[in-house]
């Protein structure tokens, strides 16, 4: 629910930008940084007062906390009375340890981002709310958030580094605002088929790849898409009723194809299957290795290995696997997805990784995507921070909100993972967020036990992003806020010819026609400003940080490895 509208006075301070950018006053005489990170009044005998949390706007106590406005989104329908009663005893925790009471304030995805879009043009009270990346220029640019970097120097700051890393920690940042952090989650781009188990098995697919149930852990073995038309080629022989591959023209397959790092919009990126230390923008479309991904699609398309109705169909890869009538898809696959498959294709499925590269890219909005940020609506953006370094750092907090109250909501099973409490469960459970992919730090909750993971899981998915390899520009967020004319006439190009080029619609005799007429309503729609743009700001950006991004030894030697193994 919305919160009545901030005074005039505060209103007008905060929107007119004077918290963004402010930092400490320098004048310290009275007060000390606690250990536990917060500010606190000192006490006649010159200890720190834990009692009182004292920021340059305000002071705070457990008789008078802040009362801080949280805005989510929820993805799953939740029980507002049992909502209710976890935020009190999330706040029961909170108040008397951090002198904060949380007011959870929930949306709908739909609706989130026009939401928050209105509550900060009208002033109405908000402290932490989630960011979508290609909505933090117009936000920033509407001096909408708070710049984070004046509170990474604080307790808070540096445990916010120690849980993401320095690089993590600052990419969500856009010329020198440091505007939100991401969540703690597995982020490398790797991919390949998701394929029914019966049908594998029945022609010796899964005997001849070493394929088995729930095994989706990447190992750094990954395959050529050529292996995909040998085994499309089997199906389509045994079973000419179904359909290899579904795909459908709403949903770019290209990610699992090709690895572009696409410097926030495609519209100009990097052609990082062609050289991974490139930092020239190109366009994407006049590659050769977008051109060969979707000559390999029109070539399947040709053979019948891709549904007819691609291009149109709107009914998904899991209706259609329900259905019988397809045996392959394609996703992005990380540990314990098989059984996330089989619960929405309703049968068992076997995973194979394919692609170019035995690593994984790894881009600034594969991270970066959606982040956690303080609104310049806060009464107090350092209490907001406060809390968002509680996110990340504190397990009590992150648990109370994502799976609600033990033995309430759910309960911890013996091998130290968590399950519904007896008698509910997916379908009828009272509270269970499940979206610490979303905001915070998943890897600091309990386990979700589903049937395929154990304690350890989050060891898996920490393991996962070690095959990572990063773009050059890891950590550049391209503004694009004087260029929002021209992105909307891109897209508008871009959605005219996508969908055919990458569900093989077009067929291979109509590739290099498409591509044409693809490339001229982008240079008509003024492509070759909003490149030259993103170069001139990457270019700045890459002097800045001295240089291009490096990938982390330690993933380096995980990569050599696996090539040499295989």
């Amino acid at each position: 629910m919305k919160r009545k509208m901030l005074a005039a006075f505060l209103a007008a301070t905060m929107v007119g930008g004077l918290l963004v950018g402010c930092g400490n006053s320098g004048d310290t005489s009275g007060s000390s940084k606690s250990s536990s990170g917060t500010t606190s009044t000192a006490s006649a005998s010159g200890e720190a007062d834990a009692s009182v949390t004292k920021t340059e706007l305000g002071e705070y106590t457990e008789e008078n906390p802040y009362h801080l406005v949280f805005a989510f989104v929820e993805f799953y329908e939740q029980d507002d009375a049992a909502r209710t009663a976890v935020q009190d005893a999330l706040n029961e925790y909170m108040i008397p340890k951090y002198h904060i009471e949380v007011e959870f304030l929930p949306l709908q995805y739909a609706e989130y981002q026009q939401t928050i879009q209105l509550m900060i043009s009208g002033g109405d009270e908000l402290d932490v709310m989630p960011i979508y990346y290609s909505n933090a220029s117009s936000w920033i640019a509407m001096n909408g958030i708070v710049d984070m970097n004046q509170y990474m120097d604080t307790p808070e700051g540096q445990a916010i580094k120690d849980v993401l890393g320095e690089a993590n920690a600052t990419v969500g940042s856009m010329n020198g605002i440091l505007f939100g952090f991401p969540a703690q989650k597995e982020s490398v781009e790797l991919g390949g088929l998701t394929m029914r188990a019966d049908i594998c098995d029945e022609l010796g697919i899964a005997e001849e790849y070493g394929l088995e149930l729930n095994q989706d852990e990447y190992t750094g073995k990954v395959y050529d898409w050529s292996v995909a038309t040998e085994i499309f080629k089997k199906v389509k022989e045994a079973h000419p009723e179904m359909t290899p591959l579904y795909l459908q023209g709403s949903s770019s397959p290209m990610r699992r194809l090709a690895f572009f790092d696409e410097l926030a919009d495609q519209f100009g990126v990097l052609d990082w299957e062609a050289d991974h230390d490139s930092t020239t923008v190109v366009n994407e479309f006049e590659t050769d290795t977008y051109k060969e991904a979707v000559t390999q699609l029109a070539e399947w398309f040709d053979a019948g290995y891709i549904y007819p109705d691609a291009l149109t169909d709107t009914q998904g890869s899991a209706v259609m696997m329900k259905a019988g009538n397809t045996f392959s898809y394609m996703s992005a696959i990380k540990p314990g997805y098989l059984v996330e498959a089989k619960a929405s294709t309703g049968t068992d499925c076997y995973a194979m990784y394919f692609g170019q590269d035995v690593e994984g890219g790894y881009s600034t909005t594969n991270v970066s995507f959606y982040d956690t940020g303080i609104a310049t609506n806060s009464a107090d953006p350092e209490m907001a921070f406060k809390f968002i370094s509680a996110l990340y750092t504190d397990p009590e907090v992150m648990n109370l909100w994502q799976n609600g109250i033990q033995d309430v909501n759910y309960k911890v099973l013996d091998d130290g993972t968590a399950y519904y409490v007896d008698g509910e469960d997916a379908s009828n459970f009272k509270y269970h967020q499940n979206t610490g992919w979303f905001m915070g730090n998943q890897f600091n909750t309990y386990v979700w036990n589903d049937g395929s993971k154990d304690a350890n899981y989050w060891d898996k998915l920490q393991h996962h992003n070690d095959w990572a390899q990063y773009s050059p520009a890891y950590g550049f967020m391209w503004d694009s806020s004087e260029y929002s004319t021209q992105i909307t006439a891109l897209q508008n190009a871009l959605n005219t010819y996508r969908p055919a080029l990458e569900t093989g619609s077009v067929g291979v005799a109509g590739v290099e026609e498409t591509l044409q007429k693809l490339n001229d309503a982008l240079y008509a729609a003024g492509l070759q400003t909003v490149m030259d743009a993103k170069q001139e700001q990457l270019d700045k950006w890459l002097d800045e940080n001295g240089g291009a991004t490096e990938t982390p030894q330690s993933n380096l030697d995980t990569i050599a490895a696996a090539k040499e193994a295989n």
